[in-house]
């Protein structure tokens, strides 16, 4: 009888220890990251590059030749790693200020970093992003020695323009786009065409501006063929809504670039106040601010 018990008593611990070791299959133990914190990020120019002020959203991070995401900044990174492991970190923006369209920012050269991690570290890093040697800017522009490229005023706009000191981003000036009820509607271009901003069909151009304002406001180009005095063809690309502080935006122009196909552009803005809902303007006089403009390409 005895003997009876111990094989019954045998044949449960063995389907015991099967059943766990089947759990062990089921459920495996899952590993545990460690973490690269990226508290801020920051932009650093040389001569010729204009200001270093920047909005970066996101850095796209790369660990050991795989992407593993794109992370808003300040971020938490989970990496699945022990020991030293190489980063390769890009920097994010939001194309034309839409959140919805995250975009590495392409002028940026990739910050690159060795870190040291195991199960629930962490180690921070704070990458410093530089403009590629290859970038060109067109256009650099930050209203400083009364200097100001939005010259052309375009046929049936009116508005005033001027360089103002009190109400600027950085530096000593700014520029003041003013608007009322006797000029409603200002369209105005930068006084030199830019040449060569695309090439062999492909090209990234953006154009990086400081604002604040009380109205929207539209940005696009005007496209010339080579020796065009006038009769340019205009492309409305993106533009920025009201802001009461100042902010930073990305204009991706890079496909209507394309697109028009032309020799040579003028960036041009188009600002009016909106009318209410009676038809008559919203608003009986309106204030735009603009700094540091800069107009990038490959």
């Amino acid at each position: 009888m005895k003997e009876k018990y111990w094989i019954i008593n045998l044949t449960l611990a063995l389907l015991s220890s099967v059943v766990w070791s089947g759990c062990d299959l089921i459920n495996p133990e899952e590993p545990v990251p460690g973490y690269v914190h990226i508290p801020a990020v920051e932009v650093v120019t040389k001569a010729g590059e204009g200001t270093a002020a920047s909005k970066l959203t996101e850095v796209w991070v790369t660990v050991g030749g795989e992407f593993v995401g794109a992370y808003p900044i300040p971020a938490d990174i989970p990496i699945l790693a022990e020991g030293e492991v190489d980063l390769f970190v890009q920097a994010g923006i939001k194309d034309n200020g839409i959140g919805s369209l995250p975009e590495i920012y392409p002028f940026f050269e990739a910050y690159e970093a060795t870190v040291s991690l195991g199960p629930n570290t962490t180690d921070t890093i704070r990458p410093v992003f530089r403009y590629l040697e290859q970038t060109r800017f067109a256009l650099v522009e930050g209203f400083e020695n009364g200097s100001q490229v939005f010259r052309d005023v375009l046929s049936g706009s009116s508005g005033q323009l001027r360089l103002v000191e009190d109400e600027v981003f950085e530096g000593n000036s700014a520029l003041q786009i003013r608007l009322d009820s006797a000029s409603n509607l200002l369209r105005v271009a930068t006084l030199e065409r830019y040449p060569e901003i695309v090439g062999n069909n492909s090209a990234r151009v953006y154009l990086e501006m400081h604002y604040k304002s009380e109205v929207p406001v539209v940005f696009g180009l005007i496209g010339y063929a080579s020796g065009q005095l006038a009769g340019g063809r205009t492309e409305f690309i993106a533009g920025f809504r009201p802001s009461e502080e100042w902010n930073k935006i990305y204009f991706n122009f890079s496909l209507d670039a394309i697109e028009l196909g032309s020799d040579e552009y003028q960036v041009f803005l188009q600002a009016s106040i909106p009318d209410g809902e009676d038809g008559v303007p919203s608003l009986s006089e309106a204030r735009i601010w603009l700094d540091n403009v800069k107009l990038l390409h490959f």
